[in-house]
């Protein structure tokens, strides 16, 4: 091969030598919108952890529970914090008006706080939509037996006429 042949053959290999670079700037404008669009849909909606057997009632309420204990009632159990306290079956055949292992449970999540507050504990009963009200009204005698007495249900939130008007305008 000829001496200029050569030149340029070593003249392409350095080029085709040079280090690749990678262009961020699309990649950074994406992770840019990724982060608008996460803290923009991120809301203030308390989201509970359910079971896929509890279906809950709908309510048009604007009022958002706070972070508290939670009472969970499927057809089966009644289950405080993931623990099962109580068998429905069971609570339906018993004449007591409270349910002793609600009752024991409670008292222990109360003994692990300082003091009552000023009104009593705050709870949320989370109950599937068909639970029956004596039922109800057993869980939230117990509940207000031992001084939590701030009693809140569960509900999945509906949109009112006016909330889709606003929503249109």
């Amino acid at each position: 091969m000829s001496a200029i042949r050569l030149g340029r053959r070593r003249k392409t290999q350095k080029a085709s030598k040079k280090a690749a670079t990678l262009n961020l700037v699309s990649l950074m404008d994406i992770f840019t919108i990724l982060v608008f669009f996460l803290m923009i849909n991120s809301s203030d909606v308390e989201v509970l952890a359910t079971s896929s057997n509890i279906k809950l009632p709908s309510s048009i309420s604007e009022n958002i529970p706070s972070e508290q204990l939670v009472i969970s009632v499927d057809e089966e159990n009644i289950i405080v914090m993931g623990r099962s306290v109580a068998e429905v079956a069971q609570e339906q055949k018993s004449e007591q008006s409270l349910i002793p292992g609600l009752k024991n449970e409670l008292l222990h999540q109360a003994g692990r706080k300082h003091e009552i507050p000023e009104g009593g504990y705050r709870v949320t009963i989370m109950g599937d939509k068909k639970i029956p009200y004596w039922l109800l009204k057993k869980i939230m005698l117990t509940c207000q037996s031992v001084d939590y007495s701030h009693i809140s249900l569960a509900v999945n939130r509906v949109a009112t006429t006016t909330d889709s008007e606003s929503v249109s305008s």
